[in-house]
Protein backbone atom coordinates (compact mmCIF):
# COMPACT_ATOMS: atom_id res chain seq x y z
CA UNK A 1 0.00 0.00 0.00
CA UNK A 2 0.92 3.81 -0.77
CA UNK A 3 1.91 6.02 2.02
CA UNK A 4 -0.73 8.43 2.73
CA UNK A 5 -0.49 11.96 3.35
CA UNK A 6 -0.97 13.88 6.32
CA UNK A 7 -4.99 14.53 6.28
CA UNK A 8 -4.22 18.54 8.18
CA UNK A 9 -1.50 20.88 7.02
CA UNK A 10 1.32 20.49 9.05
CA UNK A 11 3.27 22.99 10.91
CA UNK A 12 6.62 24.52 10.15
CA UNK A 13 8.09 22.37 12.77
CA UNK A 14 6.40 18.95 11.55
CA UNK A 15 7.84 19.85 7.71
CA UNK A 16 11.06 19.97 8.84
CA UNK A 17 11.09 17.18 11.27
CA UNK A 18 13.95 15.14 11.03
CA UNK A 19 15.42 11.87 12.90
CA UNK A 20 18.97 11.14 13.54
CA UNK A 21 20.10 8.05 11.56
CA UNK A 22 22.55 5.95 14.05
CA UNK A 23 26.07 6.19 12.50
CA UNK A 24 29.50 7.64 13.03
CA UNK A 25 28.43 10.22 10.69
CA UNK A 26 26.09 12.88 10.60
CA UNK A 27 23.23 11.75 9.22
CA UNK A 28 19.31 12.40 9.44
CA UNK A 29 15.96 11.45 7.64
CA UNK A 30 13.32 13.46 7.17
CA UNK A 31 10.04 12.17 8.84
CA UNK A 32 7.27 14.19 6.68
CA UNK A 33 7.08 14.52 2.50
CA UNK A 34 7.37 17.40 0.76
CA UNK A 35 5.26 19.43 -0.68
CA UNK A 36 4.51 18.19 -4.22
CA UNK A 37 2.55 19.49 -7.85
CA UNK A 38 -0.66 17.51 -6.92
CA UNK A 39 0.13 16.86 -3.31
CA UNK A 40 -3.74 16.13 -1.53
CA UNK A 41 -4.29 15.63 2.06
CA UNK A 42 -5.45 12.20 3.31
CA UNK A 43 -4.28 10.80 -0.25
CA UNK A 44 -1.60 8.31 -1.52
CA UNK A 45 1.54 10.15 -1.58
CA UNK A 46 2.42 11.76 -5.00
CA UNK A 47 5.12 10.50 -7.75
CA UNK A 48 5.12 13.94 -8.51
CA UNK A 49 8.39 16.11 -8.14
CA UNK A 50 8.54 17.98 -4.84
CA UNK A 51 9.11 21.99 -4.28
CA UNK A 52 12.90 22.81 -4.51
CA UNK A 53 11.78 24.94 -1.51
CA UNK A 54 11.13 22.23 0.97
CA UNK A 55 14.43 20.14 0.50
CA UNK A 56 16.52 23.66 0.36
CA UNK A 57 15.21 24.68 3.55
CA UNK A 58 15.26 21.19 5.35
CA UNK A 59 18.81 20.73 4.62
CA UNK A 60 19.70 23.99 6.25
CA UNK A 61 18.13 22.40 9.84
CA UNK A 62 19.68 19.57 8.87
CA UNK A 63 23.12 21.44 8.99
CA UNK A 64 21.23 23.24 12.08
CA UNK A 65 21.35 20.13 14.12
CA UNK A 66 25.24 19.78 14.30
CA UNK A 67 26.13 23.31 15.51
CA UNK A 68 23.44 23.38 18.27
CA UNK A 69 25.75 24.11 21.48
CA UNK A 70 27.83 27.18 19.32
CA UNK A 71 25.26 29.86 19.47
CA UNK A 72 25.79 30.38 16.02
CA UNK A 73 23.02 31.70 13.60
CA UNK A 74 22.47 30.91 9.93
CA UNK A 75 24.40 33.62 7.75
CA UNK A 76 24.05 32.22 4.08
CA UNK A 77 23.06 29.15 2.02
CA UNK A 78 23.98 28.42 -1.08
CA UNK A 79 22.03 24.94 -2.69
CA UNK A 80 22.32 23.15 -6.34
CA UNK A 81 19.39 21.02 -7.38
CA UNK A 82 20.83 17.72 -9.37
CA UNK A 83 17.95 15.47 -9.86
CA UNK A 84 13.88 16.44 -8.73
CA UNK A 85 12.84 15.37 -5.75
CA UNK A 86 10.19 12.81 -5.26
CA UNK A 87 7.74 13.36 -2.68
CA UNK A 88 6.38 9.60 -2.03
CA UNK A 89 9.93 9.08 -0.06
CA UNK A 90 12.36 10.71 2.61
CA UNK A 91 15.48 12.73 1.72
CA UNK A 92 18.36 11.69 3.74
CA UNK A 93 21.00 14.20 4.87
CA UNK A 94 24.28 13.40 5.37
CA UNK A 95 26.08 16.85 6.66
CA UNK A 96 30.45 17.56 6.30
CA UNK A 97 32.05 20.33 8.11
CA UNK A 98 34.17 22.11 5.83
CA UNK A 99 35.85 24.95 7.75
CA UNK A 100 34.86 25.43 11.55
CA UNK A 101 36.68 29.02 13.45
CA UNK A 102 35.20 30.76 16.44
CA UNK A 103 33.57 32.93 14.23
CA UNK A 104 32.52 31.31 11.14
CA UNK A 105 31.22 26.90 10.64
CA UNK A 106 31.35 25.77 7.03
CA UNK A 107 28.69 22.97 6.75
CA UNK A 108 28.22 20.96 3.46
CA UNK A 109 24.86 19.20 3.12
CA UNK A 110 24.07 16.09 0.36
CA UNK A 111 20.40 14.82 0.05
CA UNK A 112 19.63 11.98 -1.67
CA UNK A 113 16.61 9.62 -1.53
CA UNK A 114 15.57 5.93 -1.53
CA UNK A 115 15.11 4.54 -4.99
CA UNK A 116 11.57 3.29 -3.70
CA UNK A 117 8.67 4.64 -2.79
CA UNK A 118 8.06 4.76 1.19
CA UNK A 119 5.30 2.58 2.67
CA UNK A 120 4.46 4.66 5.83
CA UNK A 121 3.84 8.40 6.50
CA UNK A 122 5.75 9.52 8.50
CA UNK A 123 8.39 7.90 7.25
CA UNK A 124 10.39 5.47 9.06
CA UNK A 125 13.84 5.30 9.98
CA UNK A 126 13.97 1.69 8.37
CA UNK A 127 13.72 3.93 4.49
CA UNK A 128 17.36 5.41 5.78
CA UNK A 129 18.94 1.48 5.19
CA UNK A 130 17.56 1.22 1.73
CA UNK A 131 19.46 1.89 -1.63
CA UNK A 132 19.71 5.56 -2.00
CA UNK A 133 19.84 7.25 -5.25
CA UNK A 134 22.38 9.43 -6.24
CA UNK A 135 22.86 13.50 -4.97
CA UNK A 136 19.33 15.17 -5.00
CA UNK A 137 20.65 18.04 -4.03
CA UNK A 138 23.96 20.01 -2.74
CA UNK A 139 23.79 22.56 0.02
CA UNK A 140 26.67 25.07 1.36
CA UNK A 141 26.40 26.99 4.73
CA UNK A 142 27.69 29.53 6.83
CA UNK A 143 26.86 29.88 10.48
CA UNK A 144 28.54 32.84 12.14
CA UNK A 145 28.87 34.22 15.95
CA UNK A 146 26.08 37.49 16.75
CA UNK A 147 27.38 40.67 16.34
CA UNK A 148 26.97 44.09 17.28
CA UNK A 149 28.43 47.55 15.59
CA UNK A 150 27.68 49.99 13.11
CA UNK A 151 25.73 49.49 9.55
CA UNK A 152 23.62 50.37 6.85
CA UNK A 153 21.24 49.43 4.68
CA UNK A 154 18.87 50.41 1.88
CA UNK A 155 14.70 50.65 2.49
CA UNK A 156 11.88 49.39 0.15
CA UNK A 157 10.76 52.28 -2.13
CA UNK A 158 6.76 52.00 -1.66
CA UNK A 159 6.06 55.13 -3.49
CA UNK A 160 7.24 53.19 -6.76
CA UNK A 161 3.90 50.89 -6.58
CA UNK A 162 1.28 53.76 -5.71
CA UNK A 163 -0.82 53.09 -3.22
CA UNK A 164 -0.64 49.04 -3.55
CA UNK A 165 1.65 48.59 -0.48
CA UNK A 166 -0.13 51.08 1.88
CA UNK A 167 -3.20 48.74 2.02
CA UNK A 168 -3.78 46.35 5.02
CA UNK A 169 -1.91 43.00 3.43
CA UNK A 170 -4.90 40.94 4.07
CA UNK A 171 -6.59 42.64 1.03
CA UNK A 172 -4.50 41.54 -1.19
CA UNK A 173 -5.36 38.58 -3.22
CA UNK A 174 -4.44 35.26 -1.27
CA UNK A 175 -2.25 33.33 -3.24
CA UNK A 176 -4.42 30.20 -3.90
CA UNK A 177 -1.76 28.01 -6.23
CA UNK A 178 1.61 27.55 -6.89
CA UNK A 179 2.32 26.43 -10.65
CA UNK A 180 5.28 23.88 -10.77
CA UNK A 181 8.01 24.14 -13.70
CA UNK A 182 7.52 22.03 -16.85
CA UNK A 183 3.81 21.52 -16.50
CA UNK A 184 4.06 19.89 -13.45
CA UNK A 185 0.69 20.73 -11.70
CA UNK A 186 0.02 22.62 -8.81
CA UNK A 187 0.04 23.27 -4.80
CA UNK A 188 -2.35 24.53 -3.52
CA UNK A 189 -0.87 27.04 -1.07
CA UNK A 190 -2.99 25.91 1.91
CA UNK A 191 -1.09 23.34 2.33
CA UNK A 192 2.28 25.40 2.96
CA UNK A 193 3.51 25.26 6.43
CA UNK A 194 2.87 27.72 8.90
CA UNK A 195 3.22 30.49 6.36
CA UNK A 196 0.63 32.83 4.93
CA UNK A 197 1.05 34.41 1.28
CA UNK A 198 0.04 36.85 -0.36
CA UNK A 199 0.32 38.55 -3.86
CA UNK A 200 0.11 42.09 -4.17
CA UNK A 201 -1.36 42.87 -8.07
CA UNK A 202 1.20 44.68 -10.11
CA UNK A 203 -0.63 44.74 -13.12
CA UNK A 204 -0.40 48.60 -12.95
CA UNK A 205 3.08 48.73 -12.85
CA UNK A 206 4.09 46.13 -14.50
CA UNK A 207 2.48 47.57 -17.98
CA UNK A 208 4.65 50.29 -17.96
CA UNK A 209 7.77 48.11 -16.64
CA UNK A 210 8.97 45.53 -18.74
CA UNK A 211 11.36 43.04 -19.46
CA UNK A 212 14.23 43.30 -16.67
CA UNK A 213 12.18 46.15 -15.23
CA UNK A 214 9.43 43.70 -14.67
CA UNK A 215 8.36 43.15 -11.09
CA UNK A 216 6.81 39.88 -8.89
CA UNK A 217 6.42 40.32 -5.21
CA UNK A 218 4.67 38.64 -2.57
CA UNK A 219 3.99 39.57 0.95
CA UNK A 220 3.94 36.73 3.70
CA UNK A 221 3.62 36.32 7.12
CA UNK A 222 3.76 33.21 9.57
CA UNK A 223 1.07 31.61 11.41
CA UNK A 224 0.35 30.16 14.93
CA UNK A 225 2.49 27.59 16.53
CA UNK A 226 5.10 30.42 16.25
CA UNK A 227 8.89 28.87 15.42
CA UNK A 228 11.21 29.88 18.38
CA UNK A 229 14.27 28.46 17.13
CA UNK A 230 16.51 31.34 14.86
CA UNK A 231 18.19 28.99 12.52
CA UNK A 232 14.46 27.19 12.04
CA UNK A 233 13.42 30.55 11.24
CA UNK A 234 15.91 30.93 9.00
CA UNK A 235 14.75 27.71 7.40
CA UNK A 236 11.10 29.18 7.00
CA UNK A 237 12.15 32.14 4.78
CA UNK A 238 14.06 30.22 2.89
CA UNK A 239 11.53 27.76 2.42
CA UNK A 240 9.32 30.18 1.08
CA UNK A 241 12.08 32.08 -0.79
CA UNK A 242 12.17 29.60 -3.86
CA UNK A 243 8.26 29.76 -4.62
CA UNK A 244 8.10 32.45 -7.52
CA UNK A 245 11.52 32.43 -9.03
CA UNK A 246 10.21 31.11 -12.30
CA UNK A 247 7.09 33.21 -12.80
CA UNK A 248 9.77 35.98 -12.95
CA UNK A 249 11.11 34.31 -15.80
CA UNK A 250 7.59 33.80 -17.74
CA UNK A 251 6.56 37.22 -17.57
CA UNK A 252 10.29 38.92 -18.55
CA UNK A 253 10.55 36.68 -21.44
CA UNK A 254 6.52 37.96 -22.00
CA UNK A 255 5.77 34.23 -22.58
CA UNK A 256 2.97 32.32 -22.04
CA UNK A 257 4.56 28.86 -20.78
CA UNK A 258 8.56 27.71 -21.06
CA UNK A 259 8.86 24.26 -22.11
CA UNK A 260 11.50 23.29 -19.63
CA UNK A 261 12.53 25.16 -16.82
CA UNK A 262 13.80 24.81 -13.43
CA UNK A 263 16.05 26.03 -10.85
CA UNK A 264 19.51 25.23 -10.85
CA UNK A 265 21.38 27.23 -7.77
CA UNK A 266 19.96 29.53 -5.11
CA UNK A 267 21.85 31.25 -2.95
CA UNK A 268 20.44 33.04 -0.13
CA UNK A 269 22.07 35.81 2.60
CA UNK A 270 20.91 36.94 5.84
CA UNK A 271 21.65 40.40 6.48
CA UNK A 272 20.56 40.57 10.17
CA UNK A 273 20.48 37.42 13.02
CA UNK A 274 17.76 35.13 12.19
CA UNK A 275 16.64 35.99 15.40
CA UNK A 276 15.23 39.37 14.29
CA UNK A 277 13.14 37.76 11.85
CA UNK A 278 10.38 36.41 13.72
CA UNK A 279 7.81 35.09 11.63
CA UNK A 280 4.13 35.54 13.57
CA UNK A 281 0.65 36.91 12.44
CA UNK A 282 1.89 40.77 13.10
CA UNK A 283 4.90 41.10 10.86
CA UNK A 284 4.72 40.76 7.20
CA UNK A 285 7.88 40.12 4.97
CA UNK A 286 7.76 41.08 1.23
CA UNK A 287 10.06 39.74 -1.57
CA UNK A 288 10.56 42.03 -4.56
CA UNK A 289 11.68 39.77 -7.64
CA UNK A 290 13.26 40.34 -10.45
CA UNK A 291 15.32 39.07 -13.65
CA UNK A 292 18.49 40.95 -15.16
CA UNK A 293 19.86 38.69 -17.63
CA UNK A 294 18.89 35.89 -19.79
CA UNK A 295 20.46 33.84 -21.98
CA UNK A 296 21.50 30.86 -23.32
CA UNK A 297 19.48 28.48 -21.84
CA UNK A 298 19.75 29.96 -18.17
CA UNK A 299 18.48 33.39 -16.47
CA UNK A 300 19.59 34.65 -12.90
CA UNK A 301 16.56 36.07 -10.90
CA UNK A 302 17.11 38.76 -8.27
CA UNK A 303 15.19 39.35 -4.88
CA UNK A 304 15.10 41.16 -2.17
CA UNK A 305 13.00 40.20 1.16
CA UNK A 306 12.07 43.64 3.28
CA UNK A 307 11.25 43.19 6.89
CA UNK A 308 7.72 44.68 8.37
CA UNK A 309 9.58 48.16 8.67
CA UNK A 310 11.20 48.25 5.10
CA UNK A 311 14.47 47.03 6.13
CA UNK A 312 16.74 44.73 3.84
CA UNK A 313 16.85 41.72 6.22
CA UNK A 314 17.85 39.32 3.16
CA UNK A 315 18.80 38.68 -0.73
CA UNK A 316 18.65 35.98 -2.80
CA UNK A 317 20.08 34.95 -6.22
CA UNK A 318 18.94 32.39 -8.33
CA UNK A 319 20.20 30.29 -11.86
CA UNK A 320 17.34 28.81 -13.51
CA UNK A 321 17.32 26.92 -16.64
CA UNK A 322 14.59 27.98 -19.38
CA UNK A 323 13.87 26.27 -22.98
CA UNK A 324 11.07 27.80 -25.01
CA UNK A 325 8.83 25.69 -26.64
CA UNK A 326 9.65 25.15 -30.23
CA UNK A 327 7.02 25.21 -32.77
CA UNK A 328 5.94 22.33 -34.30
CA UNK A 329 6.47 21.51 -37.67
CA UNK A 330 3.81 21.17 -39.70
Amino acid sequence: MPAIAPSEPLTFAQAMELQRVPSHDEIYLSRYPALSYDYAPGKPLSVQRSYGGHVYAQALWAASQTIRDTGLRVHEANGYWTQAGHANRPFIFEIKTLSQTRSFILRQVTARQPTTPSDDCPFPLSDASKELGPVAFALTCSFKAREEGPGYWIKLNREKYGDLLQKDPTMHPASEYLRGPNRAGTIRLADFPGIEIRTPDLTAYNEKNRGTEHRRMHIYRGVAPLIEDPNMIAAAHAFVSDRAGLSVLLHTFEAKTLGVSGSLNHKMVFHIDPEKLNLDEKGWYIQEMSSSRGAEGHAVIESRIWGPSGELVASTVQDAMFRSIKPKLS
